[in-house]
């Protein structure tokens, strides 16, 4: 069940962060970072589970950015706060 939506700037580009809680009564976070790229953080709390994934996607925008600029791949196509 979607607990909570929001949206969170990383290195000039808005990704969107929906916090779920799960029959067991888990709380996980997921945020898509492209194609079949997901980061899904877990916790047990809403706001711990919040702050966990808050601070981990930074760091997983950034070794994305550097794989594909090491293997010369396509760039994520940046989504910008109007």
């Amino acid at each position: 069940m979607l607990l909570h939506s929001s949206e969170l700037e990383v290195n000039g580009e808005v990704f969107s962060i929906n916090v779920f809680c799960s029959a067991a009564g888990r709380f996980f976070a997921k945020t898509c970072l492209g194609e079949d790229d997901f980061i899904i953080t877990d916790g047990p709390s809403l706001p711990e589970t919040l702050k966990r994934h808050e601070d981990l996607l930074p760091l997983a925008v950034g070794t994305r950015e550097l794989t594909q600029s090491y293997f010369g791949g396509p760039r994520r196509p940046r989504v910008r706060r109007p």
